[in-house]
């Protein structure tokens, strides 16, 4: 089980991995592509401003506006049979562009006229293949000055403008969040432009980073780079139900795993308190059959029953062994009781220090056999309590029996009285074997019995501190108990006093 838990937790983890290496690198590659959507947008205006500069110092330089026509108009109807060629040439500084004008045959002589015409007609011409040629000569310059004479990098781009298209780039892709970015000239060891002076140091080693101007032949490289300080929150929460979800499994499967355990144990541990309880019953069910077959069989005989004396010796052994016997029996039957809650209580007003009296009564025959004593210290001046009477007794006397029988020589115990608030508290004490602060936390379990080393003549079913916990309780009251190993035990009970 433990193997398979860890075996389910490795792959849950694994996977949990997996998604969030695979939404770092989908949220690095859209980042990325956003930079250079960015970068390209920007080389595409680059070029233009420059063909617009050039085009407009082309028009003014040339008398040409936006209206004026590239060539003036001609009336070709009056030219006959005339071919126009066109041939290129390079010139020292460029290339330009030569037309020349060849005449095909006449069929008909021309009037002066015509010839006039046609003489204007090629000083026109002429002059509109001038003016092209400048033209291509200004084209020339402009492709010359992108390639080979840039601007500086500060002029290429504005902060605003740069601002809006990443924003926009991002949106497209999704990401909605904040960010700093900078452009760096690697060259020049700096920063041209940089939102957020705090992060220098993580935008230089940034992984979210593109080239500017990448087609850019002769100049120097620069760089556009991005960071985001809410990128960890970001992820999490894009992947929040994944790893919810996942957790949650995770701790269903550990819930269930511990639980499984801990009733593997506990059934284990209880398994083992029955069976002690059996032997206990057993044994102290015996006890009492076996003396009285034998005091039933001593009966029998004749000489016995002609000794009056002997004869209500063993009458009264039987007795006493029928009524311990009951007692016994009693006792299971008032556990199976409790745990079917299927009891009353018979309450009233009781003395308290009656009833104590009354259990010392009771216990001191056994007590004193085996050479201890019992000292009461009743303290308390309100004694009045609501409660049943025979169970308040039992309390007392199953406290006062498990002192002496946990005390290894002559038992010496003391029990006290106590007011405090609207409470008393009733202490017993004793100096005997004491237990641990583990045993402390299951002696008021069912069939529980504190481990008695090398004393073996403790008798009992365990049942006698788990019948004094429920009926504490059924009385609106409380129990502790203060014990160390080999200095006794002290139980204290708390309960609430009666006014009427």
């Amino acid at each position: 089980m433990t193997l398979a838990l860890i075996g389910l937790v490795g792959f849950q983890l694994y996977w949990v991995d997996a998604i969030i290496s695979a939404n770092e690198e989908a949220f690095k590659r859209d980042v990325n592509d956003a930079l250079t959507g960015v970068s390209e947008k920007l080389e595409r205006q680059e070029a233009l401003y420059a063909l617009n500069n050039q085009m407009r110092q082309f028009q003014f330089s040339a008398g040409f506006n936006s209206t004026s026509p590239l060539l003036p108009q001609v009336d070709f109807d009056t030219v006959i049979n005339m071919e126009l060629f066109a041939d290129s040439s390079r010139l020292d500084n460029g290339f330009n562009i030569v037309f020349d004008l060849k005449s095909g045959e006449v069929q008909h002589p021309m009037s002066d006229e015509q010839l006039a015409q046609l003489d204007q007609l090629r000083r026109v011409q002429e002059e509109s293949m001038s003016k092209l040629a400048k033209r291509s000569e200004m084209l020339f310059e402009v492709f010359e000055n992108m390639m080979m004479r840039p601007r500086s990098l500060s002029a290429r781009f504005n902060p605003h403008q740069l601002d809006s298209l990443l924003k926009s780039e991002l949106i497209a892709r999704g990401i909605d969040l904040a960010y700093d970015y900078g452009v760096l000239a690697p060259n020049q060891s700096r920063f041209v432009h940089l939102t957020n002076h705090q992060i220098k140091n993580e935008l230089v080693h940034s992984e979210y980073k593109t080239l500017l101007f990448p087609n850019d032949i002769m100049s120097d490289e620069s760089w556009l780079l991005i960071e985001f300080p809410q990128k960890e929150k970001y992820l999490v929460r894009k992947m929040w139900m994944t790893m919810a979800s996942s957790g949650f499994l995770i701790l269903i499967i550990a819930g269930v795993f511990g639980y499984s355990i801990h009733t593997i144990f506990r059934q284990k541990k209880l398994s083992e308190m029955k069976n002690d309880f059996i032997n206990n019953m057993t044994h102290e069910l015996k006890t009492p059959i076996a003396t009285i077959s034998l005091a039933t069989e001593a009966l029998s005989d004749k000489d016995i029953q002609q000794l009056p004396d002997m004869r209500d010796r063993y009458l009264k052994v039987i007795g006493d062994e029928n009524m311990r016997l009951g007692e016994q029996v009693e006792r299971v039957l008032q556990m199976a009781a409790l745990d079917k809650k299927d009891f009353s209580l018979k309450e009233q007003p009781l003395n308290m220090h009656d009833l104590i009296e009354v259990a010392i009564e009771k216990s001191t025959i056994q007590i004193e056999k085996r050479g201890g004593t019992i000292k009461a210290i009743l303290d308390a001046s309100d004694t009045t309590i609501f409660a049943d009477k025979t169970h308040m007794t039992n309390i007392i006397v199953n406290l006062l029996d498990n002192a002496n029988k946990y005390s290894p020589e002559a038992a010496n115990i003391t029990i006290r009285t106590r007011n405090q608030k609207d409470t008393i508290l009733i202490s017993v004490q004793d100096r005997g074997i004491g237990m641990s602060s583990d045993a402390q936390k299951h002696i008021f379990e069912k069939f529980y019995r504190v481990h008695t080393g090398n004393i073996h003549d403790v008798k009992g079913f365990g049942l006698g501190l788990a019948y004094v916990k429920d009926m504490v309780d059924a009385h609106k009251g409380s129990i502790a108990v203060e014990s160390q190993p080999g200095k006794g035990s002290k139980f204290t009970i708390t309960l609430p006093l009666y006014h009427g």
